[in-house]
């Protein structure tokens, strides 16, 4: 599943990047906590709170809702398609070791990534770690930050 993954992002509204860097951000801290727990870091999260970030994540990828500070960030139309497009290529390359979907995916994360840019990141790390603190302890929000980085370089 070919998708011009920069003209999908360039049709984004405001409101939709803003929305896209906080699922972004939010997935990559999840994965950056799940690496770290399995890899018994020094820095990992205790299981009970590995569980609940992992939980929140993968609800809110699953369903395309966000649920922080008393309201619901809803992804619709093209962009929940292309979040499914997303999720899709990321089992495919990820789960299942199909190279070409990985590498689609790794398109796919970068250009969004661009497409946000560092100012939403930073505000998506803001308001996760000010609505969803309990999901996401410690300033791990700055973790998924960290990894998103490596887009700007």
């Amino acid at each position: 599943m070919k998708r011009n993954w920069k003209e999908t992002w360039a049709k984004c509204t405001d409101e939709e990047l803003d929305n896209l860097a906080l699922l972004r951000v939010m997935e990559c801290t999840n994965g950056v906590i799940q690496h770290m727990f399995r890899d018994q870091s020094p820095l990992a999260l205790t299981v009970e709170e590995t569980r609940v970030a992992m939980k929140f994540s993968m609800s809110s990828i699953k369903n395309l809702e966000i649920p922080l500070g008393g309201k619901t960030i809803k992804f619709k139309g093209e962009l929940a398609e292309a979040m499914r497009d997303a999720r899709d290529l990321y089992i495919q390359g990820v789960k299942h070791g199909d190279d070409e979907a990985f590498s689609e995916f790794m398109v796919c994360s970068a250009t969004s990534a661009q497409a946000v840019g560092k100012e939403r990141i930073q505000e998506a790390v803001d308001t996760l770690m000010l609505h969803a603190s309990k999901e996401f302890p410690h300033g791990t929000p700055k973790w998924g930050q960290q990894y998103l980085s490596q887009f700007f370089h």
